[in-house]
């Protein structure tokens, strides 16, 4: 899989470069907030720190870090995600958005020195969707992310996921159609999988995800999933898992190679790692040749991260497939 006896070889460290948001809140792993985050700051310690993103906490759990925060001593500022409370009525939307933004308010203003909000994700509420007019939907993406920089008092970017239903197509284009319009520096965040196999996308759907992105110039983030590089099948969750391997490669490769839906499900249905090929040059997949700074530039301008609830299983698959 590499020709570098060095390991990790620079393609996958800037490939894997602080790929992983890490959501030991959310399932299935679920842990207590406390041990949780006494992960996350384990890990920004340790050998595979340089894979490690955010901390991803619900907004309403702020007030529950700061408790934490006040016995701890920390060094450097933790980079935060923050996830809002979304609902598929828009007028409860606005309510909690607000609350959400009161706790964010109130927790920055009291650990100014010891977290930094970096990134903030909200699910859509369902009903913008049941009108084909998208005055609703840019008011409330505009509202949320202008809303975020007058208390931050900077632009921070929001990745807004849709609940998609059977016509995917129309509500992906929409709505990152008008996140690439209002050209706030905000993503699109698409759900890669869960807990039961219904929440697991087609690959279909993940690279009309991927196509229409790129199209727009609008960056991606991914969440749950994707704890494994190369998609496979799991006894547990009984159905086909994703691999961050073949997402991640699949995104950069439409970004850089412009790649057409076909090829995006090819390299997103691959189960042979050894196809996936990092060398001291880059990455390759069947003939398709992408440079370390093509890498580095996707990573840093589409492909950004995603959420996984484990940082020890994509990391130990990696050592699996001798990549450390």
């Amino acid at each position: 899989m590499t020709t570098n006896h060095v390991k990790p070889i620079i393609s996958l460290k800037e490939f894997c470069g602080s790929i992983i948001d890490y959501a030991g809140l959310f399932p299935p792993a679920s842990l207590e907030l406390a041990q949780a985050f006494h992960n996350f700051v384990f890990y920004r310690l340790g050998e595979y720190k340089w894979m490690l993103g955010k901390f991803i906490i619900p907004a309403r759990r702020l007030a529950e870090l700061g408790n934490l925060l006040d016995d701890m001593k920390i060094e450097g500022k933790v980079p935060l995600s923050v996830i809002g409370s979304g609902s598929d009525n828009t007028h409860e939307f606005s309510e909690l958005f607000r609350k959400d933004a009161e706790e964010i308010k109130g927790f920055v203003s009291k650990y100014p020195g010891a977290v930094s909000v970096d990134a903030f994700e909200l699910r859509l509420p369902s009903d913008l969707f049941n009108s084909e007019d998208n005055s609703e939907l840019i008011k409330t993406i505009s509202g949320v992310s202008s809303s975020l920089e007058n208390i931050l008092g900077r632009n921070i970017p929001v990745f807004f996921e849709v609940n998609l239903t059977k016509n995917y197509e129309a509500e992906i284009i929409r709505t990152v159609e008008t996140i690439g319009a209002l050209n706030k520096g905000c993503g699109y965040k698409l759900r890669t999988g869960g807990t039961e196999a219904s929440a697991f996308p087609e690959p279909e759907v993940i690279a009309f995800a991927i196509m229409t992105c790129c199209e727009f110039d609008v960056p991606m983030k991914c969440t749950a999933g994707l704890h494994h590089p190369i998609r496979h099948y799991d006894d547990e969750v009984k159905a086909v898992m994703h691999g961050f391997m073949n997402v991640f490669a699949a995104g950069i490769l439409a970004y850089t190679s412009n790649l057409d839906e076909t090829e995006i499900i090819e390299v997103l249905t691959d189960e042979d790692p050894y196809e996936f090929l990092f060398t001291e040059n880059g990455l390759t997949w069947n003939e398709n040749e992408i440079t370390i700074g093509e890498i580095k530039a996707a990573r840093e301008k589409f492909m950004l991260s995603y959420g996984s609830c484990s940082f020890d299983e994509p990391v130990d698959d990696l050592r699996s497939l001798e990549l450390f």
